[in-house]
């Protein structure tokens, strides 16, 4: 984990170390500088969107409104095991890279393209079991069938007519640690550039469609 924090406000203190780095190539004009300040609904408060300890990994597809701006974070997950109409708990990949869901969350499983809807779930439960993963509980038949390895994506609302969450700009720069009393965070948008894709949040078709200037390989 990096040791910069491209801009987290309060105060305290806390040790930590260790990064992997995910970019292979970043073009001279392929990043946002100036950045943008996380998103959190004016009725939520930062801590309990953000809690102590939280990190955003780099590369997770991020939505910057402007330079500056709002910065709205899209969750990605890979499903750990095939799932059906009679599943009751969905296991999702964890491997140090994706934002955890949080209870009140909304997820479906990445649309074909960012525009078409799906049917979107409401996250009502979440634990990381023996194995490491994610795991949720649904009621039967909620998200149908999907096979390991398919990506699920946070989406707007739960039914049938539910919409990808937020159509990205770009890839998170760096990862950004969330310490104790923390009330804001920034982080860097990468739009032109060529990244490790194995080492970064789930990475759906759809949206690498939307981000035609980031090129992937793996590390």
């Amino acid at each position: 984990m990096s040791t910069y924090n491209y801009g987290v406000y309060g105060s305290g203190s806390t040790s930590y170390g260790g990064f992997v780095p995910i970019w292979s190539h970043i073009d001279d004009n392929g990043i946002e500088e100036a950045g943008g300040k996380f998103y959190v609904d004016p009725s939520a408060n930062f801590a309990d969107v953000y809690p102590a300890g939280t990190i955003i990994p780099a590369g997770t597809p991020v939505a910057l409104s402007t330079p500056g701006g709002d910065l709205v974070v899209l969750k990605t997950y890979e499903l750990a095991a095939d799932i059906d109409a009679s599943t009751t708990t969905v296991q999702f990949k964890k491997l140090g890279t994706a934002l955890a869901p949080a209870v009140g969350d909304f997820l479906m499983k990445a649309p074909a393209t960012v525009g078409t809807a799906g049917t979107g779930v409401e996250v009502k439960t979440v634990t990381v079991d023996a194995s490491g993963f994610y795991a949720i509980d649904i009621s039967e038949s909620e998200f149908g069938t999907a096979t390991a390895g398919d990506i699920f994506v946070q989406c707007d609302t739960s039914g049938a007519a539910a919409v990808i969450n937020v159509t990205p700009t770009g890839l998170l720069r760096r990862e950004v640690y969330i310490s104790a009393d923390a009330t804001s965070a920034t982080g860097a948008s990468v739009f032109h550039g060529t990244v490790l894709v194995d080492r970064i949040p789930p990475l759906p078709a759809c949206v690498k469609a939307v981000l035609p200037m980031i090129k992937t390989e793996k590390g």
